[in-house]
C-alpha cells in the first residue's frame, strides 16, 4: 500500500512540473509577442516620424503662393550650389534639406539655365523641374501676360490691334532676349528719327532677293513700357517724311488683314513678316486680347 501512495505522489508532482513549465512557457511566447509587436510598432513609429520630418523638409514653402520666383543656374553648379540660389530665392526652407534629397536622388541630371519656380512647388516638384530643363513655355505666358493690360489699352487709343503689338515685340525681341531689347529696351526693332537717342547696331535685310547686313541707328528706350507707346505711335503716326505710312495697318479689320498690311506699308524687309507674326498670334491665341 506505501508503495502505491509514493508513485501517485510522484505522479501528482511529475504533472503540477508539466503544468508549471507550460504556464512558463506560455508567459515566455506571450513576452515574446509583446516585445515583438513592441519593436514592430517602434518601427513604425519612428518611420512614421521620420516620414513626416521629411515631408515637412521637402514639402512647399508656401502652398498658395504661386507667383513666380526667378532662379538662374549656371553651367557648372554643384547641387550645393544650386541648393544656395534656391534659398536665396525663397524656395526651400535650407540649402541642406535641398542638397540632402538630390544626392538621394543621384544628384545628377539637374541642368543649368533659367528656371521659373514657384513657393507652392515642393522639394521633390523642384528638383524634377531642374531634370527636365528651363520651363520656356512658363517665361513667355508670363512675358505676355506682362504686356496685355497695356496693348489693350494701346489699341484704344492708337488703332493699333493688340494680337499685333504683342506679335511684333515677341518676333522683333526674340521675347525680350535680343541686345536691342535687352540692353536698349527696344523691343520692335524701331529705327531712330533726328535727334532721338540711338545706337548703332549689326541688322539684317532683305534686299533685291538676298538677306545683306548692314549697320543702323535704333531708339533706345527707358523701359519697355516705353518702347510700346513708343511703337503704337509710330504706327498710328508714320515716320516724319510720311504720317501715312501705315494706314493699312490701321484700316485693317483683323490681325491676319494688319499683318500683311505691315509688309505692305513698309515696317520690315522680311517677306515672310506677316506669316510669322500670324503663326505666333494662332499659336499663342494672342487675338483674344483684341477689343
Amino acid at each position: 500500500m506505501q508503495k502505491k501512495t509514493k508513485r501517485t505522489g510522484t505522479r501528482r508532482k511529475n504533472t503540477r512540473s508539466k503544468s508549471q513549465k507550460s504556464r512558463r512557457l506560455r508567459r515566455i511566447i506571450i513576452v515574446l509577442i509583446i516585445l515583438f509587436l513592441l519593436i514592430i510598432f517602434g518601427t513604425n513609429f519612428y518611420n512614421k516620424m521620420q516620414e513626416n520630418q521629411l515631408q515637412e523638409e521637402y514639402s512647399a514653402i508656401d502652398s498658395k503662393d504661386n507667383s513666380y520666383r526667378v532662379v538662374v543656374i549656371k553651367t557648372g553648379s554643384s547641387v550645393q550650389d544650386m541648393a544656395k540660389d534656391l534659398k536665396k530665392a525663397g524656395l526651400v526652407r535650407t540649402e541642406l534639406d535641398f542638397s540632402k534629397y538630390a544626392l538621394d536622388k543621384g544628384g545628377s541630371g539637374l541642368q543649368a539655365g533659367t528656371y521659373y519656380l514657384q513657393r507652392s512647388q515642393s522639394i521633390p516638384q523642384i528638383y524634377s523641374r531642374l531634370v527636365k530643363g528651363p520651363n520656356t513655355e512658363v517665361y513667355r505666358k508670363l512675358f505676355i501676360k506682362k504686356r496685355v493690360k497695356y496693348a489693350q489699352e494701346l489699341q484704344k487709343k492708337y488703332k493699333v490691334l493688340a494680337s499685333i503689338d504683342l506679335a511684333q515685340t515677341i518676333l522683333e525681341s526674340d521675347w525680350g532676349t535680343s541686345t536691342l531689347a535687352s540692353k536698349y529696351n527696344n523691343y520692335y526693332g524701331i529705327k531712330a528719327q533726328g535727334s532721338q537717342k540711338s545706337i548703332q547696331l549689326e541688322t539684317k535685310e532683305y534686299v533685291n532677293g538676298k538677306w545683306v547686313t548692314e549697320k543702323d541707328k535704333f531708339a533706345v528706350y527707358s523701359n519697355w513700357h516705353d518702347s510700346m507707346l513708343a511703337h503704337a505711335k509710330f504706327i498710328a503716326n508714320g515716320t516724319e517724311t510720311n504720317s501715312t505710312q501705315f494706314k493699312d495697318v490701321l484700316a485693317a479689320g483683323d490681325y491676319s488683314a494688319a499683318a500683311k498690311a505691315l509688309v505692305k506699308d513698309g515696317y520690315a524687309t522680311d517677306p515672310d513678316y506677316a506669316n510669322k507674326l500670324i503663326t505666333l498670334i494662332k499659336t499663342y491665341k494672342l487675338n483674344q486680347y483684341d477689343n
